[in-house]
C-alpha cells in the first residue's frame, strides 16, 4: 500500500502539482505563467514540452534542473518527488525481502 501511495505522490509531483512554467520567452526570460506540475510546461504549445525535451538532453541537464527548481513551489514539489521515490523504493524492497 505504500509503494503504491508513493508512487502517486511522485506521479503528482511531476505531472499536476501547481508550479510556475520556467520555459524561455523569446526575450531569454523565464515564462510566469502556471504550469502543471515540475515537468510540464504552461498553456502555450511551445512551452508545453520544452522542460521535458531539456531533461533528457545531456547538454541541457543542468539549466532544466535551475529551471524546475527556480522558485518555492517547483522546490517543494521537487522534494516530494524525491521523498516519495525513496518512500516508493522503500516499499517495494521490503516487499521483495518478506
Amino acid at each position: 500500500m505504500i509503494a503504491i501511495l508513493s508512487t502517486g505522490v511522485v506521479l503528482y509531483c511531476l505531472f499536476q502539482a501547481p508550479t510556475w512554467c520556467c520555459a524561455t520567452t523569446r526575450k531569454g526570460q523565464f515564462c510566469r505563467n502556471n504550469a502543471n506540475g515540475i515537468l510540464l510546461g504552461c498553456r502555450l504549445r511551445q512551452h508545453k514540452w520544452q522542460k521535458p525535451k531539456m531533461a533528457f538532453r545531456e547538454q541541457a541537464l543542468s539549466e532544466a534542473g535551475r529551471r524546475m527548481l527556480s522558485d518555492l513551489s517547483g522546490k517543494a514539489a521537487s522534494l516530494s518527488a524525491i521523498a516519495g521515490t525513496v518512500s516508493a523504493g522503500a516499499a517495494t524492497v521490503t516487499l521483495l525481502v518478506k
